[in-house]
Parts: C-alpha cells; structure tokens; sequence
C-alpha cells in the first residue's frame, strides 16, 4: 500500500528530536509498505507573500518533504498555511499515487489530512499524538479539529487516557497503538557507584513548565540526602530552571546536559539509578519507556499515558501535580524489590531479564 503521511511535527536540522514518533511509525510501516511524509511548517522569522521552502530527502525506506512557509499577514497566517500545505501535498501524492493518508495531530494536521482528501479522493485516518484539548487553542481551532476527526475513516491515539479524552467530545471508536520504542538500542548494566542518580529528560521550553521540571526541582530542594539530578533537554527555559536550582539551593546537585540526540539517550539512562517524570501531562512517555528499557526504576506522576504500562512490580505512579506524595517516593528510602521476568505484562516484557535490581521506595 502507498502511504502518505502528513504532520506538522517532523525531526529536521533545527529540532531533530521534535516529533520523532511520527518517523518511528512511518519507519515501521516502511518495511511493508511505500510510505511518503510531508511535514509542514510555519518559519515566522521570514516573511515572505506566499513563498515557501520545500527539502527532499530520503532516510532509510522512506522518503521525506520539510515544506517550510514563510509567515505572512497575521489574520492570513493560517489560511495561507493550509492553501500552501494542500497544494504542495496534493501534487506530491498525485505523483505518489497515494493510496491512504496518515494525517498526525488533530490540528493542523487533521484539517490539512481532510483538505488533501477531498482533492485526490482518498481515505484518511488521524493520530492523535497529544491530548486533543491542546488543539482547541481557540473556538476555530477546536471546531476544526473535531471536524476533522469525524470526518476521518479511522481515530488512533496513544493510550487509553488519550483515547477517553476525545471520546468526549467525538463519539467514534478510537483505536489505541503506542509510540514505537527499539528497546534493542538500550543495554541494562550495573549501576552506577553513588551518590544516588536521578534521572529527568524532556524539552524545557515551555513556560508553562509541561515537563515538570520546576516541581522535581522543588521537591528534591527538600531532601537532605546525598543525590544528583541528571537533567538532559535543551531549549529557551534552561537558563531559568539553572536560576531556580541556585535559589532553591541544589545547583552543586543538579547537571544540565542540555539537547541529548536520540541516539544518546541509551548513555544518558545508563548514568542513572532512577528516573522520575514530573510532567503535567503526557499523552504517552517515551523517555519513560526508555528508561524502563535500560532496567532502570520509574517514579511518575500518573498524569495520563504512564498508567498503561508503569506498575508496581517495576515503577511507582504518584497522584498527579502530588509534590507531598512525589517527595515520599524520591527521598532516597530504597530497597531492593525482585527482578522482574520474561512473563511480566507491558511493554517492559520486551526487555527480557534484567542484569541489575530494580530499586524503589
């Protein structure tokens, strides 16, 4: 089958992280079948009447297109985004001979799904990588995101938390399949010599702290106990998350990375006894599953996707936004709980027998 994939969060040379599940799907379905990505963006730092930028290249079985629009006239932003975006797919899956489209993220990545639908008359489904209330950024952006999911033959999303939330809004069936993660790419070795490490890994761009960085900050600030913090991710905020160590008093227990690539992130995890995720939010968790995949412990705010597959024979899931409960489970109390085996349920059942213990409170 040819498969036409169309999102508006792709890896490129500026993020090469950013929405690295999409090409992981991509990726997998590759081995069977033909698969085009097209990945559409805004560029805001250019103006540029109409004009954009379009990259071909072509990783592994896949061949791929960055179309980068350049920023026009507020109010025509995004309709110039869309006019751009369909144009451009629509002669490149009339060429593909495209015979489905995989549109991601329910905007703007549904709507343009829909656009290039009607033009080549061809089925679409949606991904919804992210839960579907952050698209409903205005009344337009909701009403065209919901339009777009009942319009789809087909609505996946990532967990069960993700598939609840637009349950109540869309009254579809809604499939659910996780984001790929190779466990092959990560190795379980012998912990490292103390003091206890922490580990914590996302973007820290946001200024409304998704990843929760600023909560683990606070709670860590609190415990006396010898430890370090291995912070690995790179954007705007870093240097106000450093200021925040400083003034809660744990710079000399605190190590900022900064970006860590993908295919460092198997040495990151190795570096640790633990690893914590404080985010507000998270559809999924893939750094989650990566460090399970590295043998490692987990502690997680139970704040959506982690509750599917973090349970207590190998993780702790703590009452969301909880600082008093998160502080309980990360002071530092730890005893040797049993290994776990081959016949353990979850995605973790694909790591096979770990080489160290497993620790947690």
């Amino acid at each position: 089958m040819k498969i036409l994939f169309l999102t508006p969060w792709y890896p490129d040379e500026e993020n090469p992280n950013h929405g690295i599940f999409v090409r992981d799907q991509a990726l997998a379905l590759s081995s069977q079948h033909e698969v085009v990505v097209i990945s559409s963006k805004i560029n805001n730092q250019k103006w540029g009447w109409g004009s954009y930028d379009l990259k071909e290249s072509l990783f592994n079985n896949v061949k791929e297109y960055r179309l980068v629009i350049n920023r026009s006239l507020p109010i025509y932003n995004q309709l110039n985004y869309f006019l751009i975006s369909m144009r451009v797919a629509t002669t490149i899956a009339r060429r593909h001979k495209s015979e489905v489209i995989h549109g991601n993220i329910g905007y703007p990545g549904g709507f343009w799904s829909w656009l290039v639908s009607r033009r080549i008359k061809r089925p679409y489904i949606i991904t919804e990588h992210t839960f579907i209330y952050n698209n409903f950024r205005t009344f337009l952006h909701k009403k065209l995101t919901l339009f777009s999911l009942r319009k789809a033959a087909a609505i996946i999303t990532v967990s069960k938390k993700a598939a609840m939330e637009i349950k109540r809004y869309v009254r579809r069936d809604v499939h659910i399949i996780p984001n790929i993660v190779d466990v092959g790419r990560y190795s379980i070795v012998q912990y490292p010599a103390l003091p206890i490490a922490i580990g914590f890994l996302g973007g820290l761009s946001s200024p409304s702290h998704v990843k929760g960085l600023d909560k683990l900050m606070e709670v860590l600030s609190k415990i006396k106990k010898d430890y370090i913090l291995h912070i690995g991710g790179g954007g705007t905020m870093v240097d106000q998350y450093q200021a925040l160590a400083s003034r809660l008093g744990i710079s000399a227990k605190c190590k900022f990375y900064g970006f860590i690539a993908v295919n460092d992130v198997p040495t990151f995890m190795n570096r640790l006894h633990f690893f914590v995720s404080t985010g507000r939010f998270e559809s999924f968790g893939i750094a989650i599953v990566e460090a399970m995949a590295s043998g490692l412990s987990v502690v997680c705010f139970d704040n959506g996707g982690p509750a599917d597959f973090v349970t207590k024979t190998h993780g702790v899931l703590v009452e969301n936004q909880n600082e008093e409960k998160l502080k309980r489970q990360s002071r530092g109390r730890w005893r040797i709980i049993k290994p776990m085996t081959g016949k353990e349920s979850g995605l973790l059942s694909l790591i096979g027998f770990p080489k160290k213990p497993l620790f947690r409170e």
